[in-house]
């Protein structure tokens, strides 16, 4: 356990030692919740005053983060994602603001078919704009965290879930997702931060588009627009798919860094 006299300067120097790129952001997330209070108020906010059982558990925390990489959003369970804050585990993918423009392309979609769905912030963030849709996911454990996602935010009644690979029965104004894209060589290279993320999850096969082909396929008949988040280097092979399967305009949007990051097919 490492020494602290200020635990958190001491911590902030520990996790930057460590390799920690938001080692002053991490810091403050993990002590307002070993002190139990808000994160959403976290990083601006004086660091709290401990009682010996929080500090404790804040000293347990920042090894964690620095010695095993771990996600600072599966330390204290929680995540932000359009405004929203979703609790998440290891069962689910951390969701990343890349998301939000894939989010922002689908506008207010009557009905939606969210694929893949994780913590489920894609349908969630649609249904909070007056959407109804389906989720679907191949993980029991990740659907568990959507729903309750869903219910601390009062959409519950908006999304019905639903255990599938991938597709489910229905017709929907837009099939949406963020699939798995890694490809097998990235996989070696992602952050230590990533590798603590569900596998399947992340992994697209060896070029990174297995899900994609099976999502551009499949979604022909079922909706009339289709909205998929890519791999910075993958726009002109995911548009070539779709136009294969049958899509006749499409296009790839960038994300707010300028990387292609959307494919959208009508």
């Amino acid at each position: 356990m490492i020494p602290m006299v200020n635990p958190f300067e001491v911590a902030r120097e520990y996790l930057a030692s460590c390799g920690v790129e938001d080692a002053d952001a991490s810091v403050r997330l993990i002590a307002a919740y070993c002190a139990g209070l808000p994160l959403k108020n976290a990083l601006g906010a004086p660091p709290p005053a401990f009682t010996p059982g929080q500090e404790a558990r804040f000293r347990r925390f920042i090894a964690r983060r620095g010695e095993n990489r771990e996600p600072v959003q599966y330390l204290v369970g929680s995540e932000e994602f359009m405004g929203l804050e979703l609790k998440v585990t290891r069962a689910t993918l951390i969701p990343r603001p890349s998301t939000e423009s894939l989010v922002e392309r689908a506008g207010r979609p009557g009905t939606f078919l969210d694929v893949g769905t994780g913590s489920g912030a894609i349908a969630i963030a649609l249904a909070v704009r007056g959407a109804r849709g389906t989720a679907t996911d191949v993980s029991a454990l990740a659907l568990d965290v959507a729903r309750e996602n869903a219910r601390r935010h009062g959409v519950a009644d908006r999304i019905t879930f639903v255990e599938a690979d991938l597709f489910t029965d229905g017709r929907f104004d837009l099939v949406i997702s963020n699939p798995p894209y890694v490809t097998t060589a990235e996989l070696a290279d992602l952050q230590p931060e990533v590798k603590h993320e569900p596998f399947g999850a992340l992994h697209g096969g060896a070029d990174g588009l297995d899900v994609v082909r099976r999502l551009v396929s499949g979604a022909r008949g079922r909706a009339p627009r289709l909205l998929v988040e890519i791999g910075s280097t993958q726009g002109a092979a995911a548009r070539e798919l779709a136009l294969q399967s049958g899509w006749t305009d499409v296009q790839v949007t960038k994300d707010l860094d300028g990387l292609d990051r959307v494919l959208e097919a009508r």
